[in-house]
């Protein structure tokens, strides 16, 4: 099969590619089951997703630890935490946050 198209491989072509990527989730996300704060950017790794998620008032230190922070397969972030799947294909260098009155992520 020939690939001449550039984007052959973007995985935002490809939803089940997407799934097989990874992402990053905050342990105080994890500790406390939500998911407040998200951004997806760009990865030059092919595996990375680019998608972050956190619970949203992490500084900046807290976020430099790396003890801080664990590599999580996507779909299993979209079973832990489904609403996020109508964001989950969104373009790179987005970032959205959760509004309770309408119980869905909002872009900002």
């Amino acid at each position: 099969m020939r690939h001449d198209d550039e984007d052959w491989d973007d995985p935002s072509i490809k939803e089940f590619d997407e799934m097989q990527k990874y992402a990053f989730v905050t342990q105080r996300a994890l500790d406390e089951n939500f998911v407040g704060y998200c951004y997806r950017e760009y990865s030059d790794i092919k595996i990375d997703s680019g998608w972050r998620f956190m619970y949203g008032d992490e500084d900046e230190e807290y976020l430099d630890n790396p003890e801080n922070t664990e590599t999580r397969d996507l779909s299993e972030i979209l079973e832990w935490k489904p609403e996020l799947s109508g964001i989950i294909s969104e373009k790179k260098n987005t970032e959205f946050e959760w509004d309770d009155e309408s119980k869905s992520y909002i872009k900002i």
